[in-house]
């Protein structure tokens, strides 16, 4: 039987770790000086490197904490604070420092350069979402639910892609004080999912250590 619930929490958890519409203000200025052609290029190619970054790294996460003797609890207390961080990051506006910074924004000159760093690793497939993926692959119950996270992943990248191509017509829409609101709000919902992933980790390694 599926656990809607899981499916769905997964995805929101990632969408909002991944944050399209937070990001659409920094791929606008990222592609300003290109032709259309060539945005559609760079969000392609973005998109398409994040997502398989993101799928190799959540599930192989597993095989290397175990290579390193790493418990997945550690990581999931390790994971829900990171994540809290960035959702502070957020809700207070603060520029995240899981992401580049505008003078390395600024260095990448081509179209493919720039889709790949900054616009794929680490806007879009960064260690906020790494470690969502991993800790989201571990908690499925079985091979069943581990695949329709990936598929889960697909979608997240896929709204990312369709909402990337309508960037200027969404914020045109939404405005600076619209899409700031949508950032705060999201920065909410992400603190709580980060919790929730630490006071997971916390009850295992007490059971561990008991």
């Amino acid at each position: 039987m599926i656990d809607t619930a899981f499916v769905l929490n997964s995805f929101i958890a990632l969408i909002l770790i991944v944050d399209p519409l937070g990001n659409i203000p920094l791929f606008l200025a990222l592609t300003s000086d290109f032709k259309r052609e060539e945005q559609r290029f760079m969000i392609r190619r973005a998109v398409v490197v994040g997502f398989l970054t993101l799928i190799f790294l959540t599930v192989t996460g597993n095989i290397l904490f175990e290579a390193l003797g790493v418990k997945m609890y550690s990581f999931r207390i390790a994971g829900g604070i990171l994540l809290f961080i960035i959702s502070i990051e957020m809700l207070f506006g603060q520029e995240s420092r899981t992401k580049t910074t505008g003078s390395e924004a600024a260095e990448k000159k081509s179209p493919e350069e720039i889709a790949v760093t900054p616009m794929a690793i680490p806007l879009m497939a960064g260690p906020g979402a790494v470690t969502a993926g991993v800790v989201l692959f571990n908690l499925a119950p079985d091979p069943l639910h581990q695949g329709l996270l990936l598929l889960t992943i697909l979608a997240v990248f896929l709204t990312s892609y369709l909402i990337f191509l309508k960037a200027n017509e969404i914020f045109s829409l939404l405005g600076r004080t619209g899409t700031t609101v949508i950032i705060r709000i999201m920065g909410l919902i992400l603190a709580a999912i980060a919790v929730q992933f630490t006071l997971s980790g916390i009850g295992e390694a007490v059971k561990a250590l008991i």
